[in-house]
């Protein structure tokens, strides 16, 4: 058995077939999908299920429904499908996270991507940044991690706000390696809200934040520790 996970919610536009275009892998992958064409993926997957809705609430109850399977591997990556990266950069991605001992991580963004916050976009000559912050585009669980904090994937349906919770939840490291730059190719949050018109991301973070009173999750500074190449 592979030691990590991709948990990846797809649509028709997907890029995850970039992932896994090498045989060569330290990850398996377990596809979920939304669109409309039975068993689109399947052959794609280690794991396939078909679910409609947004990505937050459907990885919730995915992890909670397989987390007999999902616990047997050492950490856990949570991408949205619009990353387009190729299978070598991952499986150093994954090396890296275990290398240096992350509790939560997440690829660097290429140059060239969409982003909302620059501090993530790659930096040359860098390995790895120690942070106290990564997005919820594309972040890295351990397994410890993840057990702690995937009861509140449920507890924003956008997603908004819990890339600012997570860091007070895990104990150790976080980090965002530049060493294994992905790019989004995509406007933030096109396909999500267009497809999920419900969505409430301002609704969201003053839920959230009244269910988690002591910690504030307003956006505050990022710091950002280097370790050269």
């Amino acid at each position: 058995m592979t030691k990590y996970l991709i948990i990846a919610r797809v649509g028709d536009n997907s890029l995850h077939h970039h992932w896994i275009n090498s045989k060569n892998k330290n990850f398996d992958i377990f596809i979920s999908y939304f669109g409309n064409e039975d068993n689109k993926y399947a052959n794609n997957a280690d794991y396939y299920e078909h679910v409609k809705g947004g990505k937050w609430p459907v990885i919730a109850a995915l992890v909670d429904k397989n987390w007999e399977i999902i616990s047997k591997y050492d950490a856990v990556w949570l991408p949205d499908d619009d990353l387009l990266v190729d299978t070598n950069s991952i499986c150093k991605m994954f090396d890296l996270f275990t290398a240096f001992n992350l509790s939560l991580g997440q690829p660097a963004l290429s140059i060239d991507s969409y982003f909302s916050h620059p501090c993530l976009l790659q930096k040359k000559n860098s390995i790895i940044r120690f942070t106290n912050f990564v997005e919820v585009m594309a972040p890295i669980f351990s397994l410890t991690s993840l057990e702690r904090i995937k009861h509140t994937f449920s507890q924003s349906k956008s997603g908004w706000g819990l890339d600012f919770l997570w860091p007070h939840l895990v104990d150790g490291k976080i980090g965002i390696i530049d060493s294994t730059p992905v790019t989004h190719t995509r406007p933030i949050g096109g396909e999500l809200y267009r497809l999920n018109p419900e969505l409430s991301p301002k609704m969201d973070i003053i839920t959230l934040q009244e269910t988690y009173p002591n910690i504030s999750l307003n956006k505050k500074k990022i710091d950002l520790k280097y370790i050269h190449k």
